[in-house]
């Protein structure tokens, strides 16, 4: 208010009338200096409720963007955690499957080593007089078979087949069996092993257990006969006795 001490009134009332206030002649000196004073101190009250507005404004806005930069790092801490974890449930699944695989064929070769070993014993004295050049087939079976595949094959042209190439392998009938199991799905070749020796040694029973395990239905002899086709290079002669051999079940 000491700003308009040694103003006069004329001056005042000028400054009052730019600022759009109505002031007239019975306003005396002293009540327009006061006025004046009062407007001055709203003015800067204004001021200052604006800055404090805009200081806090600001530091609302500051604290807000904080928070979200806290929150997107927490977020991107968490996908790189649960990717960690994803890649190591990963790789212990992997190991698993590996391990199983490896157990599995472990336990494949096992089996076949023991029927072999059995068949053999329980052979031996039939077989003393054979020549051991004989005994070891001209051909390994499983280079010239793929394994059975129950959706793909039917496992009666599939032992059809077996048996043929057994023969010309010259692989001993007492040991069918030994080389057999090595194309079956383990699953199949263990339910075979925990048969009774003079079951699991002879292929004719193991046969019967082949045939009625994938036994198939007549909506199933009826398909697989429509859609059987000659495979290339094969007689018209072996594609009818295949034909014939879905009606001899």
């Amino acid at each position: 208010m000491s700003i308009f001490a040694g103003a006069r009134k004329c001056d005042l009332k000028i400054l009052a009338e730019e600022l759009g206030k109505t002031v007239n002649d019975s306003h005396k000196l002293k009540d327009l200096k006061k006025r004046k004073g009062r407007e001055e101190n709203e003015r800067r009250n204004k001021e200052i409720q604006m800055e404090e507005r805009r200081r806090k404004e600001e530091q609302e806005v500051a604290e807000r963007r904080r928070k979200e930069e806290i929150a997107e790092r927490r977020h991107q801490e968490e996908i790189e955690l649960r990717k960690k974890e994803y890649e190591e449930r990963m790789r212990k699944e992997e190991y698993e499957e590996r391990k199983r695989k490896d157990e599995m064929e472990f336990e494949l070769q096992k089996i076949c080593l023991e029927t072999e070993g059995s068949s053999l014993n329980s052979n031996s004295v039939a077989n003393q007089n054979v020549n051991s050049t004989q005994i070891k087939p001209k051909l390994e079976i499983h280079h010239l078979m793929q394994k059975f595949n129950s959706d793909e094959n039917d496992i009666r042209l599939y032992l059809i087949m077996f048996e043929r190439l057994a023969k010309q392998a010259e692989i001993l009938e007492n040991t069918w069996v030994t080389h057999l199991l090595g194309l079956l799905p383990y699953d199949v070749a263990q339910l075979i092993a925990r048969e009774p020796d003079e079951i699991a040694n002879d292929y004719g029973e193991v046969k019967k257990i082949l045939l009625k395990r994938y036994k198939l239905t007549p909506e199933k002899f009826g398909e697989k006969f429509f859609i059987h086709n000659k495979n290339l290079g094969s007689a018209w002669k072996n594609f009818a006795y295949e034909l014939r051999s879905f009606f001899n079940e």
